[in-house]
């Protein structure tokens, strides 16, 4: 047989993508090596889909090829009892004090100054610092750091004392050392180790900070971590600002807004808009262009910052942070969170709560995520999908209406959709309202004589269910997670009857994960006559104060056994924060008022487009923790907060209206308060024309190539809402009061 001739191109060796590491993988999808070693370093190394994701965003970034070095620093944070009372601190003086410059970022003692560093050296910076960090493991988790008190006019801090200093001395000269061996200059910080607690605040706040200061026990327990931080230097010298409301550029020169994002302000460009419209840079896609400033707020600098590595300097060290590459690449890292709440932003080997809305888990970050990084994740998702998507949280299987003429082809007549195409008229309404009556307060410790030895449920009374639903977790479940009686159904099913007597159309529902809401929102719109054609959509954000489950949470049922039980699910819904991000029992009462007011917003955000009435069905605290910064209120105090609970009785039904524009003056005359955003400094600018060459901050664009010439009209304004008396009566129940409506209001 002859031989085979050599052949010219030989088949190149087949690559096994599973065996790539992220940044082949990602040169392997076309990616230049300068985009794809940005964005990894962007995303702190978190993987392949959030570093395409990124690379997806960033296509209007116009500095996205520039070899810029992102600054990087080293903070040793504490971690524990002391955190948490560092934490209370902060949201305590900001709240009742204003800002100031402690503001922008969490507690922390600086190790370095910042350095810049390549992004192609950024995996060997990490595994450098971890390397150095595992030597100092032993004698910084066994030595017990001394803080000292120091307050003076200007100044709030607690410093390290100073027969400890060398030992931080040694760890970051250490580091230092290591780290220039990589050709990177990193100077360490070799005095004064410090926490700061407050500076650049007015002299007439000194008295008020320093009564808050007391209240901080130095000798707290506390762990410490060491983290290593980085930051895009573009932004340099820029104020960082949150997203609160979306917008869709109507000018070429207009920045695009998504709710969670974060903008780059410079001072001077705050200062000097006469008209309610500044330049600033987006954080989520580098883009650049002129936003209204009643759209955003002031947040920590520190929340647009990258973490990149944590070593818990603590003896228990069961999660495994260890040295090496391997680990750290795969270790979620993510954008810091807000400090108002945390400042533990993987809460790893910490009880500390993540702020966006107080929710994380103290566990491996490998496997469960931060609401914050969740938040990310699906902010990334929606810029770089080209097609249009259903509003936020909303599932896929909306879609299948939408673009659809009303009963036309692929929409059934009596469909009721979160993306049905045809806008109710008038001013849009939002209903409130508590589950009904629930077993375990009516007839206490149930469960034992409601399941006979094999498991199955038998009816001991008449006001019980005549039956419960199956659960995975068998009877046990019902414990932190009852039914309704037979008088909560019926209290629910009337409530539905008024509300469609009254000629209240419902068109979104959202509802807490706990089987008494779901059963009540089922009830509910029974009584409507709309439970059969309306989805309920499970959002786990709506659930009641988690500091009221110390013990363990509930374990909630799934959509699919919820189904199954004969419960009309939304099963596409993707929930703003899943159950699994509701680990933090240290929740305090700001921050539970928080995470339920940023579920309304996403609520009311998410709906905007379709129009119409929402419905919210919680828990008793809801109908305030859901309205009050609605209506402009500050978050009330524990006491207060207890006060309103006890007032409200099963099913009852607090309601909001939008507030028209030929409203507004009235209201304002009535005493009654528009959104925060609305409240702050009267932003309802008049139109003025943007002549002149106000230059992006950063350089990152050159905005004198927009157009000039056009007289801008400011953005609509957020919408504001108030507190109106329902259009039914409420409902009384033996002893339990009569729902007063009017106590959400404050007394003039």
């Amino acid at each position: 047989m002859a031989a085979l001739p050599p052949r010219k191109n030989p088949t190149p060796t087949k690559i096994h993508r599973q065996n790539l590491s992220p940044l082949e993988t990602l040169l392997y999808m076309g990616f230049s090596r300068q985009r794809a070693e940005k964005a990894l370093v962007a995303t702190g190394h978190r993987g392949i889909q959030l570093a395409s994701d990124w690379l997806l965003k960033h296509v209007n970034d116009r500095t996205i090829d520039t070899p810029a070095a992102r600054d990087y620093i080293l903070y040793l944070c504490p971690v524990g009892e002391l955190q948490q009372q560092l934490s209370l601190f902060w949201q305590k003086s900001k709240y009742k004090m204003g800002w100031n410059g402690a503001h922008n970022s969490f507690p922390h003692i600086t190790l370095t100054s910042s350095f810049k560093c390549p992004d192609s050296d950024v995996l060997s910076l990490m595994q450098t610092v971890s390397q150095v960090s595992e030597h100092f493991v032993e004698d910084i988790s066994s030595t017990k750091l001394q803080l000292e008190r120091y307050m003076s006019p200007n100044f709030f801090g607690l410093f390290v004392e100073k027969d400890q200093e060398a030992l931080l001395k040694r760890l970051t000269q250490e580091l230092c050392k290591e780290i220039r061996k990589l050709g990177v200059k990193a100077d360490p910080i070799i005095k004064s180790f410090h926490l700061t607690l407050a500076y650049q605040f007015p002299q007439k706040h000194f008295t008020a900070l320093e009564d808050l200061a007391r209240d901080i026990s130095p000798p707290s327990p506390c762990s410490w971590e060491l983290r290593l931080y980085s930051y895009d230097s573009r932004t340099a010298g820029c104020d960082v600002y949150k997203v609160l409301y979306a917008h869709v550029p109507r000018e070429q020169d207009e920045l695009e807004l998504l709710i969670g994002d974060f903008v780059f302000v410079t001072q001077e460009e705050m200062s000097k808009t006469t008209d309610g419209w500044v330049v600033g840079i987006s954080w989520l896609t580098g883009a650049s262009g002129y936003l209204p400033t009643n759209y955003v707020e002031r947040t920590a600098e520190t929340n647009a910052w990258t973490l990149h590595t944590v070593i818990p300097f603590s003896r228990d060290r069961e999660l495994g942070l260890g040295s090496g590459v391997d680990t750290l690449d795969t270790k979620p890292a993510q954008p810091v969170c807000d400090s108002i709440a945390s400042t533990s932003i993987t809460n790893i080997g910490s009880n500390s709560s993540l702020e966006r809305l107080g929710g994380t888990q103290e566990c491996d970050s490998s496997v469960f995520r931060s609401v914050h990084d969740l938040e990310i994740e699906s902010l990334y998702a929606k810029v770089a999908r080209n097609v249009r998507e259903s509003p936020a949280g909303h599932g896929e299987g909306d879609l299948e209406f939408e673009g659809s003429n009303v009963g036309g082809e692929g929409q059934r007549e009596d469909e009721v959709s979160s993306s049905t195409p045809t806008r109710p008229l008038g001013p849009r309404q939002l209903f409130i309202a508590r589950h009904g009556e629930r077993v375990d307060f009516t007839f206490g410790l149930w469960i034992p004589y409601s399941f006979d030895k094999d498991r199955k449920y038998q009816r001991k009374d008449l006001n019980m269910p005549p039956s419960v639903p199956d659960r995975r977790d068998g009877p046990e479940g019902f414990t932190r997670d009852c039914p309704l009686t037979v008088i909560g159904t019926v209290q629910a099913k009337m409530v539905g009857e008024a509300m469609k007597e009254a000629g209240v159309t419902i068109h979104h529902v959202f509802c807490s994960p706990s089987l008494r809401c779901v059963q009540t929102c089922h009830h509910i719109l029974t009584g409507m006559g709309v439970a059969d054609k309306l989805k309920i959509n499970i959002e786990p954000g709506l659930f009641e104060w988690l500091a009221w489950y110390q013990d363990e949470m509930p374990s909630w049922m799934s959509s699919e056994e919820l189904t199954s039980a004969g419960y009309n699910i939304e099963p596409g819904y993707k929930p703003y924060i899943s159950s699994e991000e509701l680990q933090d029992t240290q929740e305090t009462c700001q921050q539970f008022f928080i995470r339920n007011f940023f579920i309304t917003q996403c609520t009311l955000q998410a709906t905007e487009e379709a129009g119409g009435n929402v419905l919210l069905i919680g828990h008793a605290a809801t109908l305030d923790t859901c309205s009050r910064q609605l209506v402009g209120k500050e978050p009330r105090p524990v006491n207060e907060l207890m006060s309103i609970v006890r007032k409200v009785p099963y099913c009852s039904v607090a309601m909001l209206e939008e507030v028209m524009e030929d409203d507004e003056t009235s209201l304002m005359q009535m005493g009654g308060r528009s959104s925060p955003t609305l409240s702050r400094g009267g932003r309802h600018s008049p139109t003025l024309s943007r002549l002149g060459g106000r230059s992006s901050p950063g350089g990152i664009s050159s905005m004198s190539l927009m157009s000039r010439s056009t007289i801008r009209t400011p953005a609509p304004p957020p919408k504001v809402w108030r507190i109106v008396q329902p259009p039914f009566p409420p409902m009384t129940h033996t002893s339990v009061s009569t729902f007063d409506w009017k106590m959400l209001l404050d007394k003039e």
